[in-house]
Protein backbone atom coordinates (compact mmCIF):
# COMPACT_ATOMS: atom_id res chain seq x y z
CA UNK A 1 0.00 0.00 0.00
CA UNK A 2 0.82 3.36 -1.02
CA UNK A 3 1.73 5.54 2.02
CA UNK A 4 2.54 9.03 0.20
CA UNK A 5 2.48 11.05 -2.82
CA UNK A 6 5.15 13.38 -3.55
CA UNK A 7 4.60 16.10 -6.48
CA UNK A 8 7.61 16.34 -8.97
CA UNK A 9 8.20 19.92 -10.42
CA UNK A 10 11.66 19.41 -11.65
CA UNK A 11 13.23 15.84 -12.17
CA UNK A 12 16.41 17.08 -12.39
CA UNK A 13 17.01 18.90 -9.58
CA UNK A 14 14.31 18.86 -6.87
CA UNK A 15 15.61 16.67 -3.79
CA UNK A 16 13.20 15.34 -1.49
CA UNK A 17 15.21 14.73 1.69
CA UNK A 18 13.88 16.38 4.62
CA UNK A 19 17.83 17.92 5.90
CA UNK A 20 18.25 19.42 2.39
CA UNK A 21 14.76 21.45 2.76
CA UNK A 22 15.57 22.80 6.20
CA UNK A 23 19.10 24.03 6.13
CA UNK A 24 20.38 26.67 4.72
CA UNK A 25 23.75 25.60 2.44
CA UNK A 26 26.98 27.03 2.85
CA UNK A 27 29.21 27.24 0.64
CA UNK A 28 32.29 24.95 0.46
CA UNK A 29 35.39 26.71 -0.75
CA UNK A 30 39.43 26.61 -1.25
CA UNK A 31 39.63 27.69 2.30
CA UNK A 32 37.75 24.16 3.45
CA UNK A 33 40.75 21.94 4.49
CA UNK A 34 40.39 18.08 3.13
CA UNK A 35 43.49 16.64 4.60
CA UNK A 36 44.00 17.15 8.38
CA UNK A 37 47.50 16.96 9.88
CA UNK A 38 46.29 17.23 13.22
CA UNK A 39 47.04 14.31 15.20
CA UNK A 40 44.06 15.06 17.59
CA UNK A 41 41.99 15.27 14.96
CA UNK A 42 43.04 11.81 13.27
CA UNK A 43 42.77 10.12 16.85
CA UNK A 44 39.34 11.05 17.14
CA UNK A 45 38.21 10.48 13.76
CA UNK A 46 39.90 6.64 14.66
CA UNK A 47 37.93 6.83 17.69
CA UNK A 48 34.23 7.62 16.54
CA UNK A 49 34.52 5.46 13.12
CA UNK A 50 36.14 2.64 14.92
CA UNK A 51 34.49 2.58 18.35
CA UNK A 52 31.69 4.69 18.42
CA UNK A 53 29.58 4.49 14.94
CA UNK A 54 29.34 0.58 14.43
CA UNK A 55 27.21 -0.46 16.95
CA UNK A 56 24.31 2.49 16.44
CA UNK A 57 24.95 1.83 12.65
CA UNK A 58 24.47 -1.94 13.05
CA UNK A 59 21.63 -1.19 14.91
CA UNK A 60 20.30 0.99 12.05
CA UNK A 61 20.76 -1.87 9.79
CA UNK A 62 18.70 -4.41 11.41
CA UNK A 63 15.97 -1.64 12.16
CA UNK A 64 15.54 -1.31 8.32
CA UNK A 65 16.13 -4.71 7.53
CA UNK A 66 18.97 -4.31 5.86
CA UNK A 67 20.34 -7.27 3.81
CA UNK A 68 23.42 -7.62 1.50
CA UNK A 69 24.24 -8.96 -1.11
CA UNK A 70 27.34 -9.93 -2.85
CA UNK A 71 28.68 -6.92 -0.16
CA UNK A 72 32.32 -9.71 -0.20
CA UNK A 73 32.97 -7.46 -4.30
CA UNK A 74 33.59 -4.57 -1.96
CA UNK A 75 35.95 -6.37 0.67
CA UNK A 76 38.24 -7.61 -2.06
CA UNK A 77 38.73 -4.76 -3.83
CA UNK A 78 40.50 -2.85 -1.63
CA UNK A 79 40.30 0.93 -3.31
CA UNK A 80 37.94 1.54 -5.30
CA UNK A 81 34.51 3.32 -6.43
CA UNK A 82 31.24 2.80 -5.20
CA UNK A 83 28.03 4.26 -7.34
CA UNK A 84 24.72 3.53 -5.84
CA UNK A 85 21.16 4.98 -5.88
CA UNK A 86 19.85 7.49 -3.75
CA UNK A 87 16.56 6.61 -2.09
CA UNK A 88 16.96 6.30 1.34
CA UNK A 89 18.37 8.05 4.14
CA UNK A 90 20.66 5.46 5.28
CA UNK A 91 21.97 5.37 1.89
CA UNK A 92 25.35 7.36 3.02
CA UNK A 93 25.74 4.78 5.86
CA UNK A 94 25.27 1.87 2.88
CA UNK A 95 29.32 1.99 2.33
CA UNK A 96 30.43 2.32 5.99
CA UNK A 97 28.74 -0.97 6.30
CA UNK A 98 29.40 -2.37 2.70
CA UNK A 99 33.22 -1.31 3.06
CA UNK A 100 33.99 -1.98 7.51
CA UNK A 101 36.77 -2.27 8.65
CA UNK A 102 38.22 -0.73 5.59
CA UNK A 103 37.06 3.06 5.65
CA UNK A 104 34.73 4.24 3.32
CA UNK A 105 34.45 7.83 1.99
CA UNK A 106 31.20 9.37 0.99
CA UNK A 107 30.92 12.17 -1.84
CA UNK A 108 28.47 14.47 -0.34
CA UNK A 109 26.58 18.20 -0.99
CA UNK A 110 27.51 21.38 0.79
CA UNK A 111 24.69 20.47 3.03
CA UNK A 112 26.24 18.06 5.17
CA UNK A 113 28.74 20.35 6.62
CA UNK A 114 26.31 23.29 6.93
CA UNK A 115 25.13 22.66 10.58
CA UNK A 116 27.71 23.22 13.16
CA UNK A 117 27.34 19.49 14.66
CA UNK A 118 27.43 17.97 11.58
CA UNK A 119 30.71 19.74 10.18
CA UNK A 120 32.61 18.65 12.98
CA UNK A 121 31.06 14.79 12.45
CA UNK A 122 30.55 14.32 9.37
CA UNK A 123 34.47 14.72 7.83
CA UNK A 124 35.67 12.40 10.81
CA UNK A 125 33.34 9.65 9.62
CA UNK A 126 34.12 9.86 5.62
CA UNK A 127 31.99 12.97 4.68
CA UNK A 128 33.77 14.39 1.68
CA UNK A 129 31.98 17.93 0.35
CA UNK A 130 32.32 18.48 -3.01
CA UNK A 131 33.35 21.96 -3.62
CA UNK A 132 32.79 25.22 -5.50
CA UNK A 133 35.83 26.97 -6.47
CA UNK A 134 38.21 25.81 -8.90
CA UNK A 135 41.52 25.75 -6.00
CA UNK A 136 39.11 23.59 -4.38
CA UNK A 137 38.09 21.40 -6.81
CA UNK A 138 41.62 20.38 -7.23
CA UNK A 139 41.95 19.60 -3.34
CA UNK A 140 38.88 17.76 -3.48
CA UNK A 141 40.02 15.41 -6.36
CA UNK A 142 43.29 15.12 -4.67
CA UNK A 143 40.91 13.98 -1.60
CA UNK A 144 39.64 10.90 -3.34
CA UNK A 145 42.95 10.12 -4.66
CA UNK A 146 44.67 9.54 -1.61
CA UNK A 147 41.33 7.76 0.35
CA UNK A 148 41.87 5.46 -3.25
CA UNK A 149 45.47 4.66 -2.53
CA UNK A 150 45.22 4.39 1.03
CA UNK A 151 42.65 1.29 -0.18
CA UNK A 152 39.30 3.18 0.90
CA UNK A 153 36.15 3.13 -1.11
CA UNK A 154 34.74 6.12 -2.36
CA UNK A 155 31.25 6.29 -2.65
CA UNK A 156 29.30 8.53 -5.36
CA UNK A 157 25.66 8.92 -5.80
CA UNK A 158 25.20 9.81 -9.26
CA UNK A 159 21.71 10.54 -8.87
CA UNK A 160 22.20 13.26 -6.62
CA UNK A 161 19.09 14.31 -4.98
CA UNK A 162 17.10 12.05 -2.44
CA UNK A 163 13.97 10.44 -3.43
CA UNK A 164 12.71 8.38 -0.82
CA UNK A 165 11.65 5.04 -1.56
CA UNK A 166 11.81 5.60 -5.27
CA UNK A 167 11.88 2.31 -7.00
CA UNK A 168 13.22 3.12 -10.42
CA UNK A 169 16.69 4.24 -11.67
CA UNK A 170 16.55 8.35 -12.23
CA UNK A 171 18.65 9.50 -15.49
CA UNK A 172 21.94 10.51 -14.65
CA UNK A 173 24.86 12.29 -16.69
CA UNK A 174 28.48 10.67 -16.81
CA UNK A 175 30.22 13.75 -15.66
CA UNK A 176 30.16 11.89 -11.66
CA UNK A 177 32.55 9.39 -13.49
CA UNK A 178 35.38 11.72 -13.90
CA UNK A 179 37.33 10.21 -10.67
CA UNK A 180 37.61 6.67 -11.48
CA UNK A 181 38.22 7.27 -15.16
CA UNK A 182 41.35 10.05 -14.45
CA UNK A 183 42.41 7.66 -11.92
CA UNK A 184 42.12 4.19 -13.61
CA UNK A 185 40.20 3.18 -10.61
CA UNK A 186 37.93 -0.09 -11.03
CA UNK A 187 34.02 0.84 -9.90
CA UNK A 188 31.59 -1.69 -7.86
CA UNK A 189 27.78 -0.60 -8.50
CA UNK A 190 25.68 -1.54 -6.21
CA UNK A 191 21.84 -0.40 -5.96
CA UNK A 192 19.35 -0.46 -3.14
CA UNK A 193 15.80 -1.97 -3.65
CA UNK A 194 12.84 -2.76 -1.20
CA UNK A 195 10.54 -5.89 -0.13
CA UNK A 196 7.31 -6.17 1.72
CA UNK A 197 7.54 -6.56 5.35
CA UNK A 198 6.51 -10.21 6.71
CA UNK A 199 4.93 -8.75 9.48
CA UNK A 200 3.83 -5.10 9.79
CA UNK A 201 3.26 -4.39 6.53
CA UNK A 202 1.93 -1.40 6.94
CA UNK A 203 5.12 -0.09 8.22
CA UNK A 204 8.09 0.70 5.60
CA UNK A 205 9.59 -1.72 3.58
CA UNK A 206 12.68 -3.50 4.10
CA UNK A 207 15.95 -2.51 2.27
CA UNK A 208 17.91 -5.29 0.18
CA UNK A 209 21.41 -3.85 -0.45
CA UNK A 210 22.99 -5.96 -4.11
CA UNK A 211 26.64 -5.31 -5.03
CA UNK A 212 27.57 -5.66 -8.81
CA UNK A 213 30.93 -7.31 -9.91
CA UNK A 214 33.59 -4.99 -10.03
CA UNK A 215 33.93 -3.00 -13.42
CA UNK A 216 37.87 -2.84 -14.01
CA UNK A 217 39.17 0.18 -15.70
CA UNK A 218 39.52 -2.15 -19.19
CA UNK A 219 36.15 -2.02 -19.69
CA UNK A 220 36.44 1.60 -20.73
CA UNK A 221 40.15 2.45 -21.56
CA UNK A 222 40.63 2.72 -25.11
CA UNK A 223 36.85 4.38 -25.26
CA UNK A 224 36.44 7.88 -27.56
CA UNK A 225 33.81 8.36 -24.46
CA UNK A 226 35.16 6.06 -21.56
CA UNK A 227 32.97 8.23 -19.14
CA UNK A 228 29.77 7.16 -21.20
CA UNK A 229 30.56 3.78 -20.85
CA UNK A 230 31.08 3.32 -17.18
CA UNK A 231 27.76 5.48 -16.99
CA UNK A 232 25.97 3.00 -19.28
CA UNK A 233 27.55 -0.59 -17.47
CA UNK A 234 26.77 1.44 -13.93
CA UNK A 235 23.19 2.11 -14.73
CA UNK A 236 22.74 -0.79 -17.03
CA UNK A 237 23.76 -2.74 -13.69
CA UNK A 238 20.74 -1.37 -11.40
CA UNK A 239 18.20 -1.29 -13.67
CA UNK A 240 18.66 -5.04 -14.64
CA UNK A 241 18.99 -5.96 -10.78
CA UNK A 242 15.59 -3.87 -10.18
CA UNK A 243 13.82 -5.48 -13.00
CA UNK A 244 14.79 -9.06 -11.66
CA UNK A 245 14.60 -8.44 -8.40
CA UNK A 246 11.26 -5.82 -8.20
CA UNK A 247 11.12 -3.28 -5.56
CA UNK A 248 7.98 -2.87 -3.43
CA UNK A 249 6.62 0.51 -4.23
CA UNK A 250 5.97 3.04 -0.68
CA UNK A 251 6.18 6.38 -1.87
CA UNK A 252 4.11 7.41 -5.46
CA UNK A 253 6.13 10.35 -7.47
CA UNK A 254 3.83 12.24 -9.97
CA UNK A 255 4.93 14.76 -12.27
CA UNK A 256 3.42 18.03 -12.09
CA UNK A 257 1.28 18.51 -14.83
CA UNK A 258 1.16 14.92 -15.32
CA UNK A 259 -1.11 11.85 -15.00
CA UNK A 260 1.43 10.08 -12.83
CA UNK A 261 5.25 8.35 -13.44
CA UNK A 262 5.59 4.99 -14.39
CA UNK A 263 7.99 3.60 -11.80
CA UNK A 264 9.31 0.64 -13.71
CA UNK A 265 13.00 0.94 -14.41
CA UNK A 266 12.85 -0.80 -17.64
CA UNK A 267 10.41 2.27 -19.62
CA UNK A 268 12.27 5.49 -20.83
CA UNK A 269 9.64 7.76 -19.59
CA UNK A 270 9.46 11.07 -18.30
CA UNK A 271 12.04 11.09 -15.75
CA UNK A 272 14.26 8.53 -17.90
CA UNK A 273 14.32 4.88 -16.67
Amino acid sequence: MKRQTITVRDPLTDDFGSTSQRVRTVNVDETYQYAHRNPLWRLVSWVMYYIVAPIPLYLISRVYGMRFVGRSTVRRQGGCYLYGNHSHWTDVLVPYLLSFPARAVVVAGPTAVSVPVAKALVPMLGGVPLNTTVAGKIAFRSALDAAVRRGESVAVFPEAHLWPYFTGVREFSSASFTYPVRTATPVVPYVVTYRRRRWLTWRPPHLTVTVGPAILPEAWQGSPDPKGVLRDAVRSFMVDTIREQGSHPWVEYVVEGDVGVDEDPGDAGVLGW
